[in-house]
């Protein structure tokens, strides 16, 4: 296939160089002109493992690329979707599926305004991947990816596009339960990324006090009640398995909202916290916990420069 990954961080690039590998053709598009350099100039270097690998794949911006592409993969953060779309018209056309492998809520109601809803995938990975440095991205351990269209229907491009995923080692699979495994990742996140960035504890640490630990589970549990009440059959005992195994296994990890509330930078909790407390108030329910949290960090980002204490 032909195939660009738009935003080539730790899970782009991961998923670039090992579809690239694979035998696909494959284009990294990101706005890091230093990460794309290190790429062109010595291939991405690609730790899985124990084993460390040199991908050549080329890395480019949105503008260099200007082939049709079959598949674009989405891993920029929401807040970036709609720029990186207006960005890929050159190399989007009617035969085109866009996938969303995208932290949070919204992002078929974006990228349907660039592609139609017959042609949008979604899915979640549950894969490790860290950017360590410019071409360079380390995974340590396994995963699982679960994909669907946006309309629930099977066509044949869905299962090309799994078996795409799939030969890059990259467990694949179509499920039918991937709008609860979405919802359930959103749990997660919005527990852990935004009670990490207020609290500036790591994961392991924040599980290991009483009343952060406590705050995370019931973040969890309202996010879970919304989910249900949409129709959505996300398990909360799922969500809380996940959390433990956070706390105990990731004792010293540092969500990526609290990296970016370190370096300064707009967090994704707009369309975690933020769209849970939205759509529970289109529903009539109240989320005290997930919008408190909610309203905390975009304090935080709002006076960045302004604080008398950092983390």
């Amino acid at each position: 296939m032909n195939i660009v990954v738009m935003g080539a961080g730790a899970m782009g690039s991961l998923y670039g160089a090992l579809m690239k590998e694979a035998g696909h053709d494959v284009v990294l598009v990101d706005v890091w002109q230093q990460h794309i350099d290190a790429i062109n100039a010595a291939g991405l270097k690609l730790e899985v493992g124990e084993i460390t690998k040199i991908i050549k794949i080329p890395a480019k911006r949105s503008r260099e690329v200007t082939t049709p592409a079959e598949l674009v993969i989405l891993f920029t953060k929401n807040i970036h979707s709609e720029k990186a779309l207006e960005e890929a018209r050159g190399f989007i056309d009617s035969n085109t599926c866009v996938l969303t492998v995208q932290n949070g809520l919204g992002n078929i109601e974006k990228i349907q305004k660039y592609v139609p809803l017959d042609k949008i995938i979604v899915g979640v990975t549950n894969y490790p991947s860290d950017l360590v440095g410019p071409g360079h991205v380390r995974s340590k351990g396994t995963g699982k990816t679960q994909i669907l269209s946006a309309d629930g229907k099977i066509r044949p491009q869905l299962e090309t596009i799994r078996q795409a995923i799939d030969e890059a080692g990259l467990h694949c699979v179509i499920s039918q339960d991937v709008f609860a495994a979405i919802w359930e990742k959103v749990a997660f996140n919005a527990a852990m990324n935004s009670l990490c960035t207020v609290t500036g504890l790591t994961v392991g640490l924040m599980g290991a006090t009483p009343q952060s630990h406590d705050l995370a589970i019931q973040i969890a549990k309202e996010t879970i009640a919304v989910a249900n009440k949409k129709g959505v059959p996300a398990s909360e005992d799922a969500v809380l398995n996940m959390m433990e195994d956070a706390f105990k296994n990731h004792f010293n990890h540092m969500p990526s909202m609290l990296q970016d509330f370190l370096a300064k930078r707009t967090t994704e909790v707009e369309f975690i916290n933020g769209a849970i407390a939205r759509e529970a108030a289109q529903l009539g329910m109240a989320t005290p916990v997930t919008a408190v949290l909610y309203q905390l960090v975009r304090a935080l980002e709002q006076n960045y420069d302004k604080q008398i204490i950092s983390h």
